[in-house]
């Protein structure tokens, strides 16, 4: 769910026909109908118009929403699109504070939900081996953009492959677990 920002007025500035409140009523359907579900989304920081107070409600708006993953891009200010007559007035600097910040509320959430999946067991498809241990992800996750599982494995196995993986560890980013069936059916 590309989304791009939680406040209002940014959601005006951005043309993106959809308040914070239909968002929030969105993602609680989705989530309702299916509780299973891994929720990402995309934001932008410094966007021109964008206050402290935009930041703050963006960050409120994540520890509510409690997305599964969040990726931020910083504004660019790009002839041809509908923004460019908007002034750029948030310095390169400003915008990558803001990211960094929105990021960090994302990171707790990430290591807490990551916390819930341990003792869990999940299909992890083997992505490549690395410093002795394999490297794979969830179904959940998109290769090298989202969480990795790293594998602790006796026995050999097969980058393509997919497995079944207890989860022992949680990290921010990450989770690590011991395969429990070698190959699923």
């Amino acid at each position: 769910m590309p989304l791009q920002h939680a406040a209002n007025n940014m959601l005006g500035l951005m043309k993106r026909q959809i308040t914070r409140e239909e968002m929030e009523d969105l993602i609680g359907d989705i989530r309702y109908r299916l509780p299973e579900i891994c929720l990402r989304t995309t934001l932008i920081a410094g966007f021109p118009g964008e206050t402290r107070d935009d930041v703050e409600e963006l960050k409120t708006f994540l520890q509510q929403m409690r997305f599964d993953r969040v990726g931020i891009f910083t504004y660019s200010h790009e002839e041809g699109t509908s923004e460019h007559d908007l002034v750029d007035n948030i310095p390169a600097e400003e915008k990558e504070e803001r990211a960094q910040e929105i990021m960090e509320v994302q990171q707790e959430i990430s290591l807490e939900k990551n916390q819930e999946k341990v003792g869990k067991t999940f299909k992890v498809l083997i992505d490549k081996k690395e410093a002795g241990r394999y490297l794979g992800r969830t179904e959940y996750d998109s290769v090298e953009v989202d969480n990795e599982v790293i594998i602790q494995s006796k026995k050999k196995l097969t980058i393509g492959e997919f497995v079944q993986v207890k989860i022992t560890k949680a990290y921010d980013y990450d989770i690590e677990g011991e395969v429990v069936y070698e190959k699923t059916p």
